[in-house]
């Protein structure tokens, strides 16, 4: 339970600090988390897919947002920024133990990710160096459906992969 609410704990913190202050201290941070998680974790392997697989899906979402005209951020016009790219990673650790009883269920993590996506972005444009490109009408429903797919295809993924590993 106590790693269960540390877990949860780096995530929101790291979330706030990745938001507002943007790359230096976001990887600081993000390393410092990732230190906690992984030292006191006892999944490192398949805690390590689940990060690493975050943050290729997470490089293709804003890629994607980027190059689609949606997003622009200010320090990086074709690659998201590095203080996103953490909360990619601080994403990962999350997986298989905070967020585990909704990541397990695809529906539910689908419809998760189709709400909480979207929110996400919206708040972190607002407190961010992000900027929308386009309309809001426009972004919103592409981020939900892009969301709609994103913790169901890291399932997807991770069950495939896990087998070939051990912990």
């Amino acid at each position: 339970m106590a790693f269960t609410l540390t877990n949860v704990l780096l995530f929101q913190v790291g979330w706030f600090v990745c938001i507002l202050f943007a790359s230096q201290w976001a990887v600081l941070y993000t390393l410092a988390a990732g230190c906690v998680h992984f030292y006191w974790s006892q999944t490192r392997v398949r805690d390590a897919i689940a990060v690493v697989l975050c943050l290729l899906i997470g490089v293709v979402h804003d890629s994607v947002l980027i190059h689609a005209g949606l997003i622009r951020f200010v320090e990086s016009s074709l690659w998201p920024p590095l203080w996103l790219m953490c909360l990619w990673l601080l994403l990962g650790i999350t997986l298989n133990h905070s967020l585990r009883w909704v990541y397990e269920r695809p529906y539910w993590s689908a419809m998760l990710g189709a709400i909480s996506g979207p929110l996400s972005y919206l708040a972190g444009v607002k407190l961010s160096s992000a900027e929308w490109s386009s309309p809001l009408t426009e972004v919103i429903p592409i981020i939900a459906f892009l969301w709609l797919l994103v913790l169901p295809l890291h399932r997807f993924l991770s069950v495939r992969i896990t087998p070939y590993v051990q912990d």
